[in-house]
Parts: C-alpha cells; structure tokens; sequence
C-alpha cells in the first residue's frame, strides 16, 4: 500500500523529490519481491475476498507484484 500510495500522487505531494520516492518505492518493491513476502501475502490473503480482487486489479498489476503475476495472466485469459 505504501508503494501504491507514494506511486499515485505526485512526489512533491508525498513530500519528497522524483528521485527520493522512486527509490523509496524501489526498496519497498524488492522486499516485496522476496519469497518469504510472497508466501505470506498467498497464505493471509483469501482469493474470494473483495480486498484480494481490488488488491489484485488495482496495486498488484500496476506494481507488477510477482506474488500476484499468476492471479493477473489468469484474468486475462
């Protein structure tokens, strides 16, 4: 939610320079690219539930989150 919330406003309004949130975002990005993140965000989140749809529609695929990469190619099949 971080990394969507400082990508959708401009960077002066998240009260920082281009470069300051792009790399903020590139480091909240890599935590969330890592396996264990991945697992635990598959295994607390239900697949049925409106959040996880929103979630999946809204921040994973414009974020391009691998723990979701699987549920957004299905969507579009």
């Amino acid at each position: 939610m971080i990394a969507h919330y400082l990508t959708a406003k401009p960077p002066n309004r998240c009260g920082c320079t281009a470069e300051q949130r792009d790399r903020i975002v590139q480091h909240h990005l890599a935590v969330l690219d890592q396996p264990d993140w991945r697992n635990a965000v598959r295994a607390g989140l239900g697949p049925t539930s409106s959040f996880f749809a929103w979630f999946v529609d809204h921040v994973a695929a414009r974020l391009r989150l691998g723990a979701f990469s699987d549920v957004a190619e299905s969507d579009e099949r």
